[in-house]
């Protein structure tokens, strides 16, 4: 076998390695990904749960939670407050799934799960005037899309009114 053609030989395994090498790095990518969509997914049920405890724990603050739908105005200066920083951490979820929708890491179910708690949860006063605190502490295309859910939202109340 002359030079050339163990040239070319070496050549072609070095070429076969590589794509190997690709196909492989390739798998382990994806594999990553969906190992990462796994962990989000499990994280945002984490985070829900989390969440809806203190009103699943204390039958007086699911009162509270409960008047902060259209009576907010009627609830003490304290519950008032103790609100608005509890529908913070509802904005704050949000914030933080869309942030990871953005990075293809949620399931199309469950970030159409989350547009639809966005567009009926967000109809409450109390998250409405939480909003109205907090939405500056946002980035404007997720504050951008929180104002578009809330009207679509107001628009399925105007609906069916």
């Amino acid at each position: 076998m002359d030079l050339t053609r163990l040239a070319n030989l070496a050549e072609i395994f070095g070429v076969l390695a590589i794509v190997i090498s690709l196909i492989y790095v390739a798998k382990q990518l994806k594999q990553t990904n969906l190992m990462m969509k796994n962990a989000a997914a499990s994280e945002r049920l984490e985070r829900d749960y989390e969440l809806v405890l203190p009103m699943i724990e204390s039958r007086d603050f699911a009162e509270v939670w409960a008047k902060g739908e259209h009576n907010f105005d009627e609830l003490d200066h304290v519950d008032q407050q103790r609100l608005i920083f509890f529908e913070r951490r509802a904005i704050m979820l949000w914030h933080h799934l869309f942030q990871m929708k953005k990075q293809d890491l949620i399931p199309e179910a469950n970030w159409e799960e989350t547009v639809w708690v966005v567009q009926n949860i967000g109809r409450r006063q109390a998250l409405r005037e939480a909003w109205k605190i907090f939405r500056h502490n946002v980035d404007k295309s997720f504050g951008d899309f929180v104002d578009q859910q809330f009207a679509i939202g107001d628009a399925k109340v105007d609906e069916q009114s």
